[in-house]
């Protein structure tokens, strides 16, 4: 019989999981990598590149608000699937699917009324001049209209990750960049018209984001998917359940914040760095993107948290827990230490994928190597933060992150910023300290609240989000046959130990 808990096991489900994740990150990442590379180069085509390099990095940085508040609510619909999925709740799982799209969509189309709207009061936080202002305008407006799509599609990724398929997700993120180059590139360069630089980027990004929520729902709710709709048996789970909402909303909203409060800060930091003028920002811009590409495992490893110990509390097992929280971070270990010789030793080569400006590769590549110091931390915080999520306490999670935003990282940034002779790299140093303050004090909270060392402790955490998240609802006959359906598709998504040794 297997051994569920035996370490090949689990280092085996670890990489099922883990792999799609981190290919659907680097998906996610060259979106903006391309962006970021494209417009580097167009000069050629009579327009400023680091002009056009801010605008999108300022409008990203402010469209990143808004992302994050449905990306957050997705990572809260993946926590309570797992919970359901591990303790074997197929009609919970169901209606959480449902409810979900209809919520993030809902809410993705009124983010993007607010940004259209007030796009003229968001961009002048940063101070720009006319022209780097009005690009950004530009892209917000045209980016607006894509919210109500991210939210289909932060919402499917909720939902499928959260029974365990990384896979489809990946493919999500596949497709977005996919049709986001075959759209943006002509729109950038003007094949088929005059060169629009960071407007056609937008533009790309909004027919990308259309194209995969049409993509994710078909992914869902067709003949044969997860969440199959039949119409004289489905339609009530479209009819909004309030409490399930909330629900969701009540462990995915600290997570939103913690992220749009970080936007938020980057925003006035962001005014900080351009009064050092466009090449330190543009450095800047695309230091943050060459980053992302080494840190993308921490974030993967934190998602892979969230789904593996909501699992093992669903099931009420503080045994399969621990073990899990061990391997996830051996695992990590060894493939951060790559991450770190990529940042410290070769930042020049990968810089110049993005950009052909000496000057700005030789002060991005300063901003790496101090990222590559904190690396290691950074993943250990999102480890230990992934499994506070898991139990429902995304609070604390929140808490930890709205001081290190706001007590340390923009308050010093203020003060640095003020110094006589004052150079960018300094404001990076403040990023480190920021990071290493909240990797200590996440660490602290985390040994502090024994999650899985405890069995008390555990099975209360449990306890706890299971009653929080109890819902009364009549099923009728053909509610148990639909429940039978979906478990016959959800075992699709189980690992096969068997298989993955062919593979």
């Amino acid at each position: 019989m297997q051994d569920k808990y035996s370490p090949q096991e689990i280092r085996r489900e670890i990489r099922w999981l883990t792999v799609p994740i981190v290919l659907e990150s680097i998906f996610s990442l060259s979106g903006n990598i391309l962006a970021l590379a494209l417009l580097g180069r167009i000069d050629g085509v009579g327009l400023n590149a680091i002009t056009h390099v801010a605008a999108n990095g300022m409008g990203a940085i402010i469209n990143g608000v808004f992302w994050w508040l449905l990306k957050g609510l997705g990572i809260g619909t993946t926590i309570r699937v797992s919970q359901a999925y591990g303790a074997g709740d197929q009609e919970r799982i169901r209606r959480l699917g449902y409810q979900t799209i209809l919520l993030l969509f809902s809410l993705g189309l009124a983010c993007g009324l607010v940004m259209f709207f007030s796009a003229d009061f968001l961009v002048s936080l940063f101070k720009p001049d006319p022209a780097l202002g009005r690009l950004s305008t530009d892209y917000l407006r045209i980016a607006a209209a894509g919210l109500a799509f991210q939210g289909i599609i932060h919402g499917s990724t909720g939902v499928l990750q959260g029974i365990g398929d990384t896979k489809t997700p990946m493919t999500f993120s596949f497709v977005i960049n996919l049709v986001f180059v075959v759209s943006a590139v002509p729109l950038i360069f003007g094949w088929f018209g005059p060169a629009l630089g960071s407007t056609g980027a937008a533009f790309g990004l909004l027919i990308g984001q259309f194209v995969t929520a049409m993509f994710c729902l078909y992914s869902l709710f067709s003949k044969g998917k997860v969440l199959a709709y039949k119409k004289k048996i489905d339609r009530h789970y479209w009819k909004p359940e309030p409490r399930l909402m909330w629900d969701v909303v009540s462990v995915g909203l600290p997570t939103s914040l913690e992220n749009v409060f970080w936007q938020l800060g980057a925003i006035i930091i962001g005014g900080l760095m351009l009064s050092f003028g466009e090449l330190a920002y543009a450095a800047n811009q695309i230091g943050i993107q060459a980053e992302s590409i080494a840190n993308m495992p921490a974030a993967s490893f934190g998602i892979v948290t969230v789904t593996l110990c909501g699992r093992a509390l669903g099931a009420q097992d503080n045994k399969l827990g621990q073990r899990y929280i061990s391997e996830i971070i051996k695992t990590a270990g060894a493939i951060v230490s790559l991450g770190m010789v990529l940042l410290l030793l070769f930042p020049k080569p990968l810089l110049s994928l993005l950009s052909g400006h000496a000057d700005v590769i030789e002060l991005a590549s300063v901003y790496l190597r101090l990222m590559g110091i904190v690396l290691p931390f950074n993943t250990l915080h999102q480890i230990y933060l992934g499994c506070l999520k898991s139990t429902g306490l995304a609070k604390l999670p929140m808490l930890t992150s709205l001081g290190g935003i706001w007590l340390i990282r923009v308050p010093l940034s203020l003060w640095v910023a003020s110094w006589d002779h004052a150079k960018i790299e300094y404001l990076w140093l403040v990023i480190l300290v920021d990071i290493f303050a909240r990797f200590v004090l996440v660490t602290f909270i985390y040994h502090k609240r024994k999650v899985f060392h405890d069995p008390q402790d555990g099975t209360a955490l449990v306890g706890q989000a299971n009653s929080e998240s109890e819902t009364v609802s009549e099923t009728d006959a053909e509610d148990a046959q639909a429940a039978a359906d979906i478990e016959a598709l959800y075992a699709q998504y189980r690992v096969d130990p068997e298989d993955t040794k062919k593979q």
